[in-house]
């Protein structure tokens, strides 16, 4: 890029008497260019011996000269011209110059430097000096490059000797200043997130890589509609920056985005622009859609949906499922559809029951090029029966006075599982009082899966009740059962009974209560549902219920529940 148009004049330097030329009549010139032909040709360019990289700069300064101001006004050893880069070069000081022919004289760049009248303020700070009397022209720039390291002005860019004119009428006036042709280099973000601020940058520069200050630079980041812009001001370093707020780019094209930093120019400067592709990336939002239920041995279908920034659907990726934790761990995986919906299938459901009935899913898609990586977890409920049993309890009293108190059993105790299990309590012979005598009991709880079920069973051989207040109560093969599953209980008692010595019909329907003399009374086949279950029902085989608070008696009682059922 031309820095000044006419810089690449022949430098050759003009004869003797120099001084003395005036403007002639133009019959004259053809015989002096004849004479001054060889000495006035344009000299090739060529790089000096001691810069065999074009682009090095070379900052020591070889001569020194004073401005008309008093200004120091050094020539440095400079640098080549090098058109064939990008941005091309323009070279300045001794280099540039003994590269399109000689330096001029110390006295006569003084002299052209130091008089006030030759000299013109042209764009980036620089200073155009016209010596008409030794057509002599010098430019030089009075910032500071940091790049120098020794703090003085950038000094002289060119000098050269102009032809002398030998009509008025052709006498050119003092080289006129010209717009500075600039560079702008790109230097923020190489990579931008959807729905996150983006930093962009740039530099601002002349030819020779000087900063330009206090210039605006626009940025665009995307094309058409979804074009977002900004704009900054170049510091003293040549930077420009902006901020956009919050990324807006479709993925459509990949994951790439183009970014544009533009210089419209103005009164002093020529325009330039800087283009560059930054990597794009869109955040990801993960949803749990699948079951909510678990039962173990059963299949469970897992499933979430997987949407970008902007809530759209992200087809295409892999998502990873997790049933449990460490050992307990069951993992599937699905594809995303073009609803951004993927799914898959854990066979066979086996976790173990924890306090909360509970078991953790997780959900993960671990991001690519263009996507960032999202995740999601949620707490499935599972599956689990409870169940009890046992064969005698009996609590009575008299006036406030305990007359037997009897805790149950042999008892299983409350069974909690998710698995199939069966309990092994022992049965227990026999129970003999003066006022209850039991044999032979035993009580069972068992569970299985798919569907998942739970029975509870409790038998007694024989059992005898003689208790004041009532009459004698005799029992025979009692078994009671009660079986619950999802969504449905069943429960049953079959026993023989005497009272007082008489037998008695029994029906087997649920809750059978007899009247007994003296305000007593006895429950056959006692059901109870279970609240706070799925499914549950509790069955007392035989309940005798004695007057006047005075107690109870139970025989073979029987007690399960489903939970964490589902829909």
């Amino acid at each position: 890029m031309p820095v000044l148009q006419g810089h690449a004049h022949t430098v050759a330097r003009v004869p003797a008497g120099r001084r003395a030329l005036r403007c002639l009549p133009n019959a004259v010139l053809a015989l002096l260019l004849s004479l001054f032909g060889v000495l006035l040709a344009p000299a090739a360019a060529s790089a000096d011996p001691g810069d065999p990289n074009p682009n090095m700069i070379d900052w020591t300064v070889v001569d020194t000269f004073q401005g008309a101001l008093g200004n120091d006004v050094p020539l440095r050893e400079g640098q080549v011209d090098y058109p064939q880069g990008n941005p091309p070069v323009d070279g300045f000081g001794r280099r540039h110059i003994l590269a399109h022919g000689v330096v001029p004289d110390h006295e006569d760049i003084q002299e052209t430097v130091g008089t006030g009248g030759y000299c013109v303020p042209a764009p980036d700070n620089r200073v155009i000096c016209t010596n008409t009397e030794i057509s002599l022209v010098v430019v030089y720039a009075t910032h500071r490059d940091s790049r120098s390291g020794d703090g003085r002005p950038f000094g002289i860019i060119t000098a050269y000797f102009f032809l002398p004119c030998f009509q008025a009428a052709d006498c050119p006036g003092p080289e006129q200043p010209h717009k500075v042709d600039t560079s702008l280099a790109y230097t923020g973000d190489t990579a931008v997130v959807n729905g996150s601020p983006a930093r962009l940058s740039a530099r601002l520069t002349n030819v020779f890589g000087t900063p330009i200050n206090g210039r605006t630079v626009r940025f665009a980041l995307g094309t058409g509609a979804a074009e977002q812009t900004c704009t900054g001001t170049t510091t003293a370093s040549g930077s420009a920056s902006c901020t956009i707020d919050a990324v807006d780019q479709s993925q459509d094209s990949g994951n790439a985005v183009p970014i544009a930093a533009a210089f419209a120019g103005d009164d002093d400067y020529n325009a330039s622009s800087a283009a560059a592709g930054l990597g794009l990336t869109s955040p990801t939002k993960l949803d749990y859609t699948g079951v909510t239920h678990l039962a173990n041995g059963t299949p469970a279908e897992l499933s979430a949906a997987l949407t970008d920034f902007g809530g759209d659907p992200v087809s295409g990726r892999s998502v990873r499922f997790t049933l449990g934790t460490g050992d307990d761990e069951q993992a599937c995986t699905g594809t995303t559809d073009g609803a951004g919906s993927a799914t898959c299938t854990v066979a066979s459901v086996d976790q173990p029951l924890n306090d909360s009935a509970t078991v953790t899913l997780r959900a993960s898609f671990a991001g690519d090029a263009g996507y960032l990586a999202s995740d999601t977890s949620a707490q499935l409920k599972l599956q689990y029966a409870t169940g009890r049993a046992y064969g005698v309890s009996a609590h009575v009293a008299l006036l406030g006075v305990p007359l037997l108190d009897v805790e149950p059993q042999p008892d299983t105790g409350t069974v909690r599982t998710a698995d199939a299990t069966t309990t092994a309590t022992p049965c227990s012979a026999e129970f003999s009082s003066p006022l209850l005598s039991v044999r032979k009991l035993c009580p069972k709880v068992t569970t299985s899966l798919a569907p998942g079920e739970v029975t509870a069973s409790s038998t007694v051989a024989q059992a005898r009740i003689g208790l004041t207040g009532v009459p004698l109560i005799e029992v025979s093969g009692l078994t009671a059962t009660s079986t619950s599953t999802c969504g449905k209980t069943t429960g049953s008692t079959t026993l023989t009974l005497k009272i007082a010595g008489v037998p008695v019909t029994v029906s087997g329907a649920p809750n059978t209560e007899i009247p007994l003399l003296g305000g007593g009374r006895l429950i056959l086949n006692e059901q109870i549902p279970s609240n706070g279950t799925d499914a549950g029902l509790k069955v007392n085989g035989v309940h005798l219920v004695l007057p006047a608070a005075g107690g109870e008696v139970v025989l073979a009682s029987t007690d399960t529940a489903m939970h964490n059922c589902g829909g």
